[in-house]
């Protein structure tokens, strides 16, 4: 298995379906957690089918408990360094069975994340940011 290590910088990347909801999500958390833990990770996101915005009801919910998101739009696979990244995570069933496999990278799981049908839905959504949180933890193993 990878190794996050404090010297060497891995690549990761999160793709969900449209890069809006559940990666958006993985990015803003898991950089800010990667950054606690001292972590050297160059962290990104994107979608197979990228929307045209990030909702703001998903901004909102980031923002309750401190995280930001320092992108304006979701992004697509070819706005992301693809090949070169080390980590690759899909965060739902389209996005896993769309990614191309690249022998570069070291390291591919999918999380199994429920999409939030109803975007209006804060409960949805922060039960969805409290399940990123678990997961990401558990990825860069801090308890």
């Amino acid at each position: 298995g990878l190794i996050f290590d404090y010297n060497i910088t891995v690549k990761l990347l999160f793709v969900s379906t449209q890069g809006a909801v559940r990666g958006i999500m993985a990015e803003a958390i898991a950089k800010r957690l990667s950054k606690e833990a001292l972590l050297n990770i160059d962290i990104y996101s994107a979608g197979v089918e990228p929307a045209l915005e990030i909702p703001k009801e998903v901004i909102e919910v980031l923002k309750e408990k401190g995280y930001s998101i320092d992108i304006p739009k979701p992004r697509g696979l070819r706005q992301v360094p693809y090949k070169q990244v080390d980590v690759l995570i899909t965060l739902s069933p389209e996005a896993r069975d769309s990614c191309p496999y690249v022998q570069y990278h070291k390291r591919r799981e999918h999380w199994n994340l429920e999409e939030v049908k109803d975007i209006k839905n804060v409960q949805a959504l922060r039960k969805l940011r409290e399940q990123i949180e678990e997961n990401v933890k558990t990825l860069f193993k801090i308890r």
